[in-house]
């Protein structure tokens, strides 16, 4: 009988021991900021055309984000950043942002390598800044299909992908219709 109330007694303890121990479960601690994220964007510039840059600025949060949004455009060679003459000196703005994306309307700028750079700051303490760069460059001419330094192929418009796209589909076909006519028919 001492042998049974021992089994008995056993997981009894062993269950009490395990809630025992516990502390009440609390939630994490949240930070005391809430972190955002930049996105700056340039679609295809023409020489000689004003440059337009895209802004967002966003959170995981109810809240609207707010404040100020620091806009720099400069060329990306050693050679102008060295020289620093007028031409080549950075163009920089200061925006305000409310909430919505932004398009922002820049210089004119001449033909090659640039790098557009964005930093936030925000209203209060509630979020944090950020900052994001894009490098692009500036190439050819209105009219000749030379955008962007592409020369005459526009990328990602589907173009010489979608020949092979076609011809795989009509092979497809044709191979399906080989394998239908090849085979007895039940008749």
């Amino acid at each position: 009988m001492g042998q049974m109330r021992r089994l008995l007694l056993l997981p009894v303890v062993a269950i009490v021991a395990l809630f025992a121990p516990l502390s009440p479960a609390n939630a994490d601690p949240y930070p005391p900021t809430v972190p955002t994220s930049c996105h700056v964007s340039v679609p295809s510039v023409v020489a000689g055309e004003r440059v337009v840059l895209r802004v967002v600025v966003s959170a995981s949060s109810n809240i609207a984000v707010t404040g100020t949004v620091e806009v720099t455009v400069s060329r990306r060679a050693a050679a102008a950043r060295a020289a620093r003459s007028a031409r080549s000196a950075p163009w920089t703005t200061t925006v305000r942002y409310d909430g919505s994306p932004l398009r922002i309307v820049g210089p004119r700028l001449s033909r090659g390598d640039h790098v557009a750079t964005i930093k936030f700051v925000p209203d209060g303490n509630t979020f944090t800044g950020c900052e994001d760069a894009v490098r692009f460059r500036v190439g050819g001419v209105r009219g000749t299909g030379d955008v962007g330094g592409v020369d005459g192929n526009l990328p990602d418009t589907g173009g010489p992908r979608l020949l092979v796209l076609l011809t795989g589909l009509g092979l497809l076909v044709a191979g399906a219709g080989f394998v239908r006519r090849s085979r007895p028919s039940a008749a």
